[in-house]
């Protein structure tokens, strides 16, 4: 339960209508460094037919090397050496890797921990004058906090107000549960919030390295700057499996409920186990669960391998704010290993535990 690999595979529909384009010359050569129109088309409609956010294709949306390589490049494009960039803690490590590479002053602001992980509105309204670019994860790695549509609203409004670039990461977009689905472009182009996202998860294409990115059109023509200098372009038959994929209505739909029953299943074994607590997830593959203060996280990570044959990751790799805690994936396990690591899960007691 350490990892955020789909157990499922992408669509085998998919997978064979791409066969057929292997013997085409196009299909093994560099695609536009923004990617093949016909594929920004296709993903234009789809968001358009889905969320109601219309885009241009041809300037306000790119295919990008996976999400990670998206936020690198609109990171790079809104910023210069010096500048100060806010993340809510805890953090997808990735992203602080790229802030700090980037020569950029980070600025870690701790969430609010109850029962679930909430935004910090004091401090950040605090913070955020001056700073030059915020970074959200909605729904949260590691966290799976989802946030309502005022919680966006307000942040959108915040960031907008304070000359303050909004990224947007939502890389588990199709996996929101309980958080609103309201995104800022659905109603205007607002030019200071830039969203990138993957089809890792939802389409389980993480070894074709595709994702997206779209914004702001004079933006994203400094974006493509990067991607340019760094990987070219993002994957050709990686874009010819997605149009195919998109194609499939209810595919991905059918997944999430799946990994929303996980996370129920989950959430019910680990409130029978003893010495660990729950925190809501509302969307996404986590929970962030609090393990007993004092406790080293990675002797218990350890010690959960060894007798439970659990894996986690230990929770400062997300920052300060995630000390004694544990990251647990739901969204990885097989059916067939559902039941066995439920069992498991719900039976670890670590109360009189000393480590």
């Amino acid at each position: 339960m350490a990892q955020a690999v789909p157990w499922y595979g992408p669509p085998q529909k998919a997978v064979e209508a791409m066969k057929q384009e292997m013997d085409s010359s196009g299909f093994h050569f560099y695609s536009p460094d923004p990617g093949l129109m016909s594929t920004r088309v296709a993903l234009s409609r789809e968001i358009s037919k889905r969320r109601g956010i219309n885009l241009d294709p041809a300037r306000e949306l790119h295919l990008t090397c996976g999400a990670s390589q998206a936020f690198v490049s609109a990171l790079m494009a809104v910023t210069d050496p010096g500048d100060r960039a806010i993340v809510l803690e805890p953090y997808y490590f990735d992203h602080v890797f790229a802030i700090q590479f980037s020569n950029l002053e980070l600025d870690s602001i701790p969430m609010v921990e109850h029962s679930e992980w909430g935004v910090p509105w004091k401090k950040l309204e605090e913070r955020i004058p001056g700073a030059r670019v915020m970074v959200l994860v909605n729904p949260g790695n590691p966290t799976g906090a989802s946030l309502t549509e005022e919680e966006v609203r307000r942040i959108v409004k915040l960031t907008g107000e304070n000359g303050c670039t909004l990224i947007i990461d939502e890389t588990y977009e199709r996996f929101n549960f309980t958080g609103s689905r309201h995104h800022p472009w659905m109603e205007t182009n607002q030019e200071h919030v830039l969203t990138l996202g993957s089809f890792s998860k939802s389409f389980s294409l993480s070894g074709w390295r595709l994702g997206y990115l779209f914004g702001a059109g004079h933006i994203l023509e400094q974006a493509l700057k990067v991607q340019d200098s760094v990987v070219i372009c993002p994957s050709t038959p990686g874009q010819i499996l997605l149009e195919q994929c998109l194609n499939l209505d209810g595919w991905v739909e059918n997944r999430s409920a799946e990994v929303e029953h996980r996370l129920h299943l989950c959430k019910n074994a680990m409130k029978q186990s003893k010495g660990l607590a729950w925190r809501e997830a509302g969307g996404g593959f986590f929970t962030l669960a609090k393990t007993p203060d004092g406790m080293d996280t990675y002797a218990l990570a350890d010690h959960l391998i060894d007798k439970y044959a659990i894996a986690t990751i230990p929770g400062d790799a997300f920052g300060d704010t995630g000390k004694h805690h544990l990251r647990f994936s739901f969204g990885c396990l097989a059916n067939e290993e559902l039941i066995p690591a439920m069992s498991s899960l719900a039976s670890v007691d670590i109360t009189d535990l000393v480590l």
